[in-house]
């Protein structure tokens, strides 16, 4: 781990802290990046430095008929030990001049706002994971409006420029702790 991130960590030292997880975010970073993180060695390693209080896994589920589904239902139940799931639907929306194609859109910002938004009483800090830049003026209410510290955590290849200009750890920084 390199001096940045042990530094970062340390921020954390005796905080009550909450991890939020984006899975639509995390899962197109893993396909590029072509690994997962290990939601149980996350856990461990955060809370050598913190009062983790959870994880509250964001995702949205694809239809029985999906051929996803298998697959999806076996990473929930992998994970689902490690982490509190937040589970909605996939939405499928058909497009095109016949609506013969469709796109999957598995969005949870807004749950992801709202769960910060129900539990930012109960924390000191606050981490996304995500490399979204949707969750930006989520980052001006914690420390403006809360005063409460938040910290960003994605892969390095798909962090937003504008989240890199906040607190934030590269995933790939911590993969020797974290991956699956």
């Amino acid at each position: 781990m390199n001096k940045n991130t042990e530094t970062i960590l340390e921020k954390l030292r005796d905080k009550k802290v909450g991890i939020f997880a984006d899975d639509s975010n995390l899962f197109h970073a893993f396909r590029k990046n072509g690994w997962r993180v290990d939601f149980k060695k996350l856990k461990k390693l955060f809370s050598n430095y913190c009062d983790l209080r959870f994880i509250n896994y964001h995702l949205a589920v694809p239809d029985k008929d999906d051929e996803n589904f298998s697959r999806t239902e076996k990473f929930i139940n992998k994970i689902g030990k490690d982490v509190v799931l937040k589970k909605k639907d996939l939405k499928y929306i058909s497009v095109g001049t016949k609506k013969d194609r469709v796109v999957k859109k598995a969005d949870v910002d807004v749950e992801i706002v709202l769960d910060v938004v129900r539990n930012i009483d109960k924390l000191d800090f606050v981490i996304i994971m995500s490399g979204d830049s949707d969750y930006l003026e989520l980052k001006n209410y914690v420390v403006y409006d809360k005063r409460k510290k938040i910290l960003f955590m994605g892969y390095e290849e798909n962090m937003a420029w504008e989240l890199r200009q906040c607190l934030h750890i590269y995933l790939n920084r911590i993969k020797e702790f974290i991956s699956l």
